[in-house]
């Protein structure tokens, strides 16, 4: 993948993961890591980045850069090297996971500290609640059923307790969605293959969430 823009995002990643172990990717940028190590051909471009912060990551990460609070979005972001990256932050910001949980899961894959698949999941279900109609909607149920192709084994503690009756029904509308990878730019036998793994791993979530 040879997107400039792209690539800028992905040093930005590193960078902040060098300088900062406090930053976690979510996102695009996190499903693509994932992608990248178990499936590379479900790696796609994002045109963003977000990253979750402590408290105490933000006060470090204000010392080095100027941090511009975005009340009405509700988050912070942050510029380098030119690339803008968005910024949630510990009991600042409403995402549904408790930072230190995502924390506390979260590996580095490639030099970017990324959240788990598990945790993903969750927050990007939310995130296409919010943008189901949009553009960033559609990408954002591609990275979701990128997300659940690569979940083999869920880890049912990590879901169970975030698998409110909203979000079940967001993950079965994907059911209905047979053409979600064609988007992936796969052929049509292949994106059979895929949407056939997608409906294996939905029922391995449901059952964690039965199991709660």
């Amino acid at each position: 993948m040879k997107d400039a823009a792209w690539l800028r995002i992905l040093a930005g990643a590193r960078r902040l993961s060098a300088e900062f172990p406090d930053a976690v990717f979510i996102g695009g940028v996190a499903v693509a890591q994932y992608a990248r190590r178990d499936m590379p051909r479900l790696v796609e471009a994002s045109h963003d980045a977000d990253f979750y912060l402590s408290l105490t990551g933000k006060a470090q990460m204000r010392d080095a850069y100027e941090v511009i609070a975005n009340p009405r979005l509700g988050k912070d972001s942050v510029t380098i090297d030119g690339q803008d990256f968005d910024i949630y932050v510990e009991r600042q910001h409403a995402l549904a996971i408790p930072y230190d949980q995502v924390a506390a899961h979260a590996q580095v894959i490639d030099g970017i500290r990324v959240a788990a698949l598990e945790h993903l999941l969750i927050l990007k279900l939310d995130a296409l609640a919010h943008r189901k109609a949009s553009a960033k909607g559609a990408k954002d149920l591609r990275d979701l059923a990128t997300i659940i192709v690569l979940l083999k084994k869920p880890n049912g503690m990590l879901l169970a307790v975030h698998l409110n009756a909203r979000r079940l029904a967001l993950l079965q509308d994907l059911r209905r969605r047979a053409d979600v990878f064609r988007g992936k730019g796969v052929n049509q036998h292949e994106a059979s293959r895929l949407f056939a793994a997608l409906e294996a791993n939905l029922h391995l979530i449901a059952r964690a969430h039965r199991k709660k």
